[in-house]
């Protein structure tokens, strides 16, 4: 019957069907039953088992392979990994070509790269703004103090020590105005807040700029691409990379060198294709040159160190005649190093001003220390028989 719940019983070694009623109902016939039934072919591909592609029957021989390798392991007492499956996904990257020109052009190009993603921070109207909501407050502000002395000057000090009873009048006015109050102060703290926030914010450097305004004249109208050129009022929702000026420097130099290296070696296959089919558009890996950028740093770091013990150790005096004067060039040469080391911390880093300090201290007092090991051993040496 439809809508029956029909279970399977095995009572022994008989086989029963049992309804959601309760009643029994007798086994069905097995295929075998039913094959004379049939036609040849049909009793065929009953009694023989279906072809399976190769494919498939390769996942299944690898799959036996694999049981009798986790068995194995196990037998062994070997751990077993886990199978895990890797998928790549296909990116999907539009060049700027296929947007339209106009606007949509122009914000597909800003989101090219994060250092593109300038915008106003309209100071002036988040001032302006302000400052009405200021004098707004202060009239409230009077208010505030003109009733609280005309209930002092008129007997109501209960409503001053009260708020309870305060408000339990009928002329109170004090309740609607504090609730004023608190309206007015949560949209004044709020745009305060966020001019704060963007006050925080760095403006964008010379280059993104310039490339954002070429980008925007080329694709909008003169009048609207105004706002590209006040810097004063412009941000960058990114934030700069630690050696921006190093970075444009650097671009620059290799730009002069090779224009053609420079976008082979440090534009990505993705820049390659956002930037499609314009040419005055070259896109660079901020990745790459900040890859760039730490080596040279590295070099440099470990050349502050060296040069200067080999310049300390050539100027060790042999004999008493030069102590004094290679002492001087020695002296010298610390002081330089020294100079130059406290400048590079302030220049390719962010290090504070004590973090500064203690780093030229740290560096000068190796090269003294050394230079004092030096002259030891020197005055050890020369007085050895």
């Amino acid at each position: 019957m439809a809508g029956e719940d029909h279970r399977h019983i095995k009572l022994g070694d008989e086989e029963t069907f049992a309804s959601s009623s309760g009643q029994a109902q007798p086994p069905q016939e097995p295929t075998s039953a039913i094959l004379p039934t049939l036609s040849g072919a049909a009793t065929a591909s009953l009694t023989q088992p279906p072809h399976r592609p190769d494919s498939e029957s390769s996942s299944l021989e690898n799959h036996e392979r694999k049981s009798f390798l986790t068995r194995l392991q196990r037998a062994i007492g070997l751990p077993i990994p886990e199978i895990t499956f890797s998928y790549r996904v296909p990116p999907i990257i539009r060049p700027l070509s296929e947007f339209e020109s106009g606007y949509s052009r122009l914000a597909a190009f800003e989101d090219c790269d994060p250092n593109f993603l300038i915008y106003r921070k309209f100071g002036w109207l988040h001032n302006r703004v302000l400052l009405y909501h200021q004098d707004e407050l202060q009239k409230l502000e009077q208010e505030l103090e003109q009733l609280d002395k005309w209930d002092s000057t008129n007997g109501h000090q209960k409503a001053l020590e009260s708020h309870r009873k305060d408000f339990a009048r009928r002329e109170s006015k004090r309740k609607p105005l504090i609730t004023a109050i608190h309206n007015k102060l949560n949209k004044f703290d709020e745009l305060l807040f966020q001019l704060q926030k963007l006050q925080a914010m760095k403006q964008p450097s010379k280059r993104s700029q310039n490339s954002l305004y070429q980008m925007s004249i080329q694709n909008i109208v003169e009048k609207e691409t105004a706002w590209v050129c006040q810097r004063e009022d412009l941000i960058a929702l990114a934030q700069g990379a630690e050696h921006g000026w190093f970075n444009a420097f650097l671009e620059d130099f290799l730009n002069i060198i090779s224009r053609k290296a420079l976008l082979a070696i440090f534009r990505s296959r993705d820049q390659k294709i956002k930037t499609g089919s314009l040419p005055e558009l070259n896109l660079v890996s901020p990745e790459r040159f900040d890859a760039l950028l730490r080596a040279l740093l590295t070099v440099l770091a470990a050349a502050q160190l060296l040069i200067p013990v080999v310049i300390l150790f050539e100027l060790q005096p042999n004999n008493q005649a030069q102590a004094r004067q290679r002492s001087r060039y020695q002296i010298l040469t610390i002081f330089a190093a020294t100079l130059i080391f406290s400048a590079s911390c302030s220049i390719f880093t962010k290090a504070r001003k004590q973090e500064v300090f203690a780093a030229t201290a740290a560096y000068c007092a190796v090269l003294v220390v050394f230079l004092g090991n030096a002259s030891n051993v020197m005055t050890t040496s020369g007085k050895a028989p």
